[in-house]
């Protein structure tokens, strides 16, 4: 591999683990972020009490989920 491409390839994969770290220190608030907001709301007289702030967090975590798993994919190619 041509040195040019060998330093490019470095220099992504570096990049890409950053944002893996990234994606799961997001991951990781967004979870405690829906615990919370999950404790604060519970209604035991109600178990089938919804709330849509805490369904767009469980929404937004799933999304992170997927980008943290298509990253991990990526940084993966061309080994």
């Amino acid at each position: 591999m041509p040195a040019d491409i060998s330093g490019n390839t470095a220099s992504t994969r570096a990049e890409l683990s950053a944002l893996v770290d990234t994606l799961e220190r997001s991951r990781e608030r967004l979870n405690a972020l829906a615990q919370s907001r999950a404790m604060a709301i519970r209604d035991p007289n109600n178990a089938d009490a919804g709330d849509d702030l805490l369904t767009a967090i469980y929404e937004a975590e799933r999304g992170v989920n997927t980008a943290l798993r298509l990253v991990l994919r990526a940084s993966r190619q061309g080994r």
